[in-house]
């Protein structure tokens, strides 16, 4: 509940419902200077990492774009930040979410080179977010 007030708090675009112990947030995100609009869903159970998710436009997956395979956001280095209950979703995944969104536009018109920060070790479908209570 105190995650979800947070981000009401801060980001009014995002709905935000709590089903079964996992908070669940949708909207509709346009970063500024961005040229596209996009649907996104965050799903976080307390103490977890969130599962940061694109729901349209639809995104091919790709390594590339830092996007796993079920059309999750690879958003930072796990070894740079331990997630707990105390860590605000408002404060770090919903700008991560917008950066990520900037730096795949930019992506999109540079010839497929992704410029935004990278893990030391790229990531592997392994590192993603599963979680029993999030689907």
């Amino acid at each position: 509940m105190y995650q979800m007030k947070l981000i009401q708090k801060h980001f009014n675009f995002l709905d935000c419902r709590i089903t079964d112990n996992v908070l669940v947030c949708k909207g509709v995100l346009s970063p500024h200077g961005c040229k596209n609009t996009y649907k996104i869903k965050i799903e976080y159970v307390a103490g977890y990492e969130p599962k940061s998710t694109v729901l349209y436009p639809f995104i091919k997956p790709d390594r590339d774009i830092h996007m796993y395979d079920d059309h999750s956001l690879c958003l930072h280095y796990p070894k740079d930040m331990f997630w707990d209950e105390r860590v605000s979703i408002y404060e770090y995944t919903v700008p991560w979410i917008a950066e990520w969104i900037h730096y795949y536009e930019l992506y999109l018109v540079n010839g497929n080179i992704w410029e935004g920060p990278e893990s030391p070790v790229h990531f592997t479908e392994e590192d993603k977010n599963i979680n029993t209570n999030i689907d």
